[in-house]
């Protein structure tokens, strides 16, 4: 192909995805922002010229998502001006019961969205073609990328982009439970021409492998761990060359923040750090956190937590990182000046925090947290 093409790339939109510890209001906002970037691709692909746009799998979140989800993901496919062409994945898999052959689907769908369902080669444009590798269950028994490739001869007047889902060997680990896509045949089959581009899904985070093989990544951010998400991918073939550009379309953040806290100044420093974020509404925050802290310093940590909490999409203590320590000395708890049960109470969990009993330390920050509250 003399011309050069260009079209947009990307994966993953997992319509349908619950992410509970955004709270109701977070996650409907939230789960209403994935919808947005897709309209959002449709503006770069008017912006940018392209041709066509491809999602690499995972457009839902499963086969079973609500009737609503199904009918919003097609009003927002409307909005992207050319044609679109959908790969299932290994969420929404080929399978029985697959959303791609249900009535809601095939009532709704927009007459420019087309689903690979087979690994014929797919003629988009003039001298372009799509060949794709659908899953055919949520566990193929080999490379999943392989059939959509694996028969073609090199035809140098044809501009071919395989588009699969799954993860790399080469980038798995070895902890994939579900077989791994080769990456030394993907170069291969790029190398003697039969595919001009890869493009990929299942790995959230946008990925270059090499200069014609990528992942696009998800286009909003789905987890604090991706380092890359939220784009959508411009590709540029032409003669000999490529081009791609990461575009972004996400609008939400997902941080994880790691704190040291053992007085007033560090505390302070995590108020400012809140204070200076952008984008607060749209963002979640996950704290990992070790230290220790008077009882007071550690009521005034809850209470800023909390009222952060208000402010941003979320803000959550990772349980599995969070290790401050309450450290309460004489004087916090005199300071109390509670009597009767209440006071021996307190002398009871005193003497287990002293016996190693951290969950007595808890109680005690509970306890003075009421007590100031209640003065």
């Amino acid at each position: 192909m003399d011309e050069s093409i260009t079209f947009l790339h990307s994966s993953d939109w997992q319509l349908g995805m619950m992410r509970r510890f955004l709270g109701p209001d977070g996650q409907a906002r939230w789960g209403q922002a994935r919808l947005d970037a897709v309209a959002r691709i449709g503006e770069v692909a008017e912006r940018t010229g392209a041709a066509f746009v491809v999602v690499t799998g995972d457009v839902f979140e499963h086969n079973q998502v609500e009737r609503q989800t199904i009918l919003r993901a097609c009003e927002a496919l409307k909005r992207i001006p050319v044609p679109v062409v959908l790969l299932p994945g290994n969420h929404d898999a080929l399978e029985p019961g697959s959303l791609w052959t249900s009535s809601q689907w095939l009532a709704h769908a927009p007459d420019h969205v087309t689903v690979l369902t087979e690994t014929t080669p797919f003629q988009i444009v003039p001298g372009v073609e799509l060949v794709g590798a659908p899953w055919r269950s949520r566990r193929p028994l080999s490379d999943p990328a392989a059939p959509g490739y694996a028969d073609l001869t090199a035809d140098p007047k044809t501009t071919r982009i395989l588009l699969a889902h799954g993860q790399l060997t080469s980038l798995s680990g070895g902890m994939s439970d579900v077989p791994t896509i080769d990456q030394a045949a993907l170069e291969a089959a790029v190398a003697d021409g039969r595919l001009q581009y890869v493009g990929l899904g299942d790995r959230h985070s946008t990925t270059r492998v090499t200069d014609r093989i990528w992942f696009s990544g998800t286009q909003e951010v789905t987890s604090p761990e991706e380092d890359a998400p939220g784009n959508v991918l411009k590709v540029v073939i032409g003669a000999g060359e490529i081009d791609v550009e990461p575009i972004r379309v996400g609008a939400w953040h997902m941080v994880d923040h790691r704190v040291e806290l053992f007085d007033e100044e560090s505390i302070t420093a995590l108020e400012d750090w809140f204070a200076e974020l952008p984008d607060k509404e749209r963002t979640y925050v996950r704290l990992a956190g070790d230290g220790s802290l008077s009882l007071p310093l550690l009521a005034r940590l809850d209470t800023i937590i909390d009222a952060q909490g208000e402010v941003f999409a979320s803000v959550e203590r990772w349980a599995k990182f969070w290790t401050v320590r309450p450290a309460p000395d004489a004087a916090d708890l005199e300071s109390l000046q509670l009597s009767g049960p209440a006071r021996a109470a307190m002398e009871e969990l005193r003497q287990a925090l002293a016996g190693g009993d951290e969950s007595a330390g808890a109680a005690l920050s509970l306890m003075h947290r009421l007590a100031r509250d209640a003065g």
